[in-house]
């Protein structure tokens, strides 16, 4: 039977899940201000408007990009746990299965 390790314990889910949402709503703010940076350049400067929205465009790449990294680990670390509960209740079909619930993604 696999043993857990400290990094995947149950007290730490609660910070993987909050690396998740954080991940999600940094997603949501970097189209956000992509956006709203290009209305903005292109408004208070003479750079045409595909040249505004295009520096608009890095700039959702650059949040979109950091929040994809952000939440690989967050995943990342579920699927761990989840692997480590499956390896188990494939050994012993004991409290690891009842743990996994009905869903089994293996």
């Amino acid at each position: 039977m696999k043993t857990t390790p400290i990094y995947l314990d149950d007290k730490f889910m609660p910070v993987y899940k909050f690396i998740l949402v954080f991940a999600f709503m940094l997603g949501s703010a970097s189209i956000l201000a992509g956006i709203g940076y290009g209305v903005f350049t292109y408004a208070q400067t003479e750079l045409s408007f595909s040249s505004s929205m295009y520096a608009g465009l890095i700039l959702f790449l650059k949040g979109a990009g950091i929040s994809a990294m952000i939440s690989f680990i967050g995943f990342l670390a579920f699927w761990n746990k989840h692997q480590i509960a499956y390896e188990n209740c494939k050994n012993s079909n004991s409290k690891s299965c009842s743990e996994m619930g009905y869903f089994s993604f293996a």
